[in-house]
């Protein structure tokens, strides 16, 4: 049985290395052939290789690959919008999202929109000037073309989605979830007119946080943002602690690869999130110092749960809203 064990330990280890490796090559290739400037759009696109060929979504291969090349190319196009006024990239920022959750939210468990929401985030936070978009086109259609190969010939392999949804049919069953839907396009509207608007050094993170606590129930928002706020600070603190006390930085690099390998081993919300913390902060250094980064974050931590819960509670208004008025109308008749 020991030995049983260890063999075990030693194949979940080898895999999440050899994951981790994919992951770091598949961002360090993409940096060598477009620019630094588009490594964060290679990561949302690495995430969704290593979610979406292998799974089984219910949708046609064909579609699904289509949907593939629209919403990682579409990404792009539409988050050139921030080259604009707050006010002009609004509804496009808007409409956009809303594209990505008509397509990609079903199925839910599976939380497919999750590579198209952050693809779409990374390039809106990070807009490349017009004589670099070619750069930004070619990274994106060559993301999407890996991701859209792997799921014809995986899927086809395996003989995913043979009957499954047209694009009318995934549409249509997206479209179910039309009040998470208008929250997460809304929210993410907001937060991105704000980091916007109030020219913040890193804007991602509010719409990262929005797009992370937008959920489709009201309790597993609350758990979301318990565990993101609790592991912001202990976040923070491994932070202060490692980086900004004990591991000199020209390591930062050494021990960032360290932690983000250990995260292969579990999938909790809690502890993804601290290593997500950790890792954003050292990145945030380019920019910002120590101290700033972490005043930073934690204002991108409240502005996105204040979205949220805003966004819950305007919900809760409109739906008693409506109750209050069929129940008026179902009344008048008697009076009549």
């Amino acid at each position: 049985m020991q030995e049983t064990v260890h063999k075990k330990t030693g194949k979940i280890i080898l895999e999440n290395a050899l994951r981790f490796s994919f992951n770091v090559g598949f961002s360090y290739f993409f940096q060598i052939l477009f620019g630094i400037e588009n490594i964060l759009p290679s990561v949302a696109m690495c995430v969704g290789f290593t979610m979406i060929p292998g799974t089984d979504l219910g949708i046609r291969p064909l579609p699904m690959a289509i949907t593939t090349f629209v919403l990682y190319v579409g990404s792009g196009i539409a988050a050139q919008a921030a080259l604009l006024t707050p006010w002009a990239a609004l509804p496009v920022n808007f409409l956009f999202t809303i594209l990505i959750l008509v397509l990609s939210t079903e199925p839910r468990l599976m939380k497919t929109s999750i590579s198209f929401l952050l693809c779409f985030i990374f390039c809106q936070a990070n807009p490349v000037p017009p004589e670099a978009f070619p750069m930004r086109l070619a990274s994106l259609l060559t993301g999407s073309a890996i991701v859209a190969a792997g799921i014809l010939i995986w899927w086809k392999k395996k003989h995913y989605g043979t009957n499954g949804r047209t694009f009318r049919e995934q549409a249509k069953l997206c479209a179910k979830n039309h009040g998470y839907m208008m929250r997460m396009s809304l929210g993410l509207s907001i937060a991105m007119f704000i980091g916007m608007a109030l020219h913040f050094t890193r804007p991602l993170w509010i719409s990262i946080v929005v797009m992370s606590l937008t959920q489709i129930e009201l309790t597993e928002t609350v758990h979301r943002i318990k565990y993101r706020a609790l592991a912001t600070i202990v976040g923070g603190i491994i932070f202060t602690a490692v980086f900004a006390i004990l591991v000199p930085r020209q390591y930062a690099l050494v021990v960032i690869l360290l932690i983000g390998y250990l995260s292969f081993f579990t999938t909790e919300y809690k502890y993804t999130q601290i290593v997500n913390a950790i890792c954003a902060l050292n990145a945030s250094l380019v920019l910002l110092d120590p101290g700033a980064a972490l005043g930073t974050r934690f204002l991108c931590l409240a502005a996105g749960i204040l979205i949220v819960l805003a966004l819950w509670g305007f919900e809760k208004l409109m739906k008693a809203s409506l109750r209050k008025r069929d129940t008026l109308l179902r009344e008048i008749p008697e009076h009549r």
